[in-house]
């Protein structure tokens, strides 16, 4: 186990280093901007399962029922004073950080070290006897720079700016809706209930009375033999 775990060990390097190519150079803040939207969206979605429904699979993709708001009130209307309630989809009242980068601006100077360029030679073949070209591949020119003191500074303050040269803005806006969410929106809408409340308790009140029967029966017959002794 421990050799194991020495050559995983081994297996991964990092390194900290200052000079890069410079297409990566660009490219790093870029894909740095994508991930972090990518991430952004991520979490919208996990915060939106757990407001809106009450179970959710990530395997399967399946979610249970709505996770709902229930709370009563009282009405007064001509036939006086009733109590009502009232269902409503959590997810429909609660806002929704649906967010995304509209820009993002990167402000840095760049130090250009050296350029790279590659190239063919003629080499002589002494089977042949004969001067052979090299394989011909497109002329390519490799830049690697590092990132530089922004300009404007002092040289007391150089090392103090290669520490921190970029500057990042980020603008975030509210993203447009998804056609899926907003139509998941509608059906929740449409899905809120306002019922009295003395109408949700009838079912359970018939329920019991018919468990007391059925628990009962000796009542029935006691009042059988009470009735044929008066007629006696």
């Amino acid at each position: 186990m421990k050799e194991k775990d020495n050559n995983e060990r081994k297996a991964v390097t990092r390194t900290s280093n200052q000079v890069m190519e410079l297409q990566q150079l660009i490219a790093g803040p870029l894909i740095a901007t994508v991930e972090a939207d990518a991430m952004s969206a991520q979490k919208y979605f996990t915060y939106l399962m757990s407001i809106a429904f009450e179970d959710y699979d990530a395997k399967e993709n399946v979610a249970s029922k709505l996770r709902m708001l229930t709370f009563s009130y009282y009405d007064q209307d001509a036939n006086g004073r009733r109590e009502k309630t009232v269902s409503i989809p959590l997810f429909t009242i609660v806002p929704l950080p649906l967010l995304q980068i509209q820009e993002a601006d990167f402000d840095f100077d760049i130090k250009i070290l050296d350029a790279l360029s590659e190239s063919t030679e003629d080499t002589f073949s002494y089977e042949n006897g004969t001067m052979e070209k090299g394989e011909e591949k497109p002329a390519s020119l490799r830049m690697r720079a590092s990132l530089a003191p922004q300009s404007g500074h002092s040289k007391g303050d150089a090392q103090q700016s290669f520490t921190a040269n970029m500057k990042v803005h980020v603008k975030m806006r509210q993203a447009d809706m998804p056609a899926g969410l907003s139509n998941l929106l509608q059906l929740a809408s449409s899905n809120m209930q306002i019922q009295d409340a003395s109408k949700t308790q009838e079912p359970e009140q018939k329920e019991d009375a018919e468990v007391d029967e059925e628990e009962n029966p000796q009542d029935v017959n006691d009042k059988e033999r009470r009735k044929h002794g008066h007629d006696r």
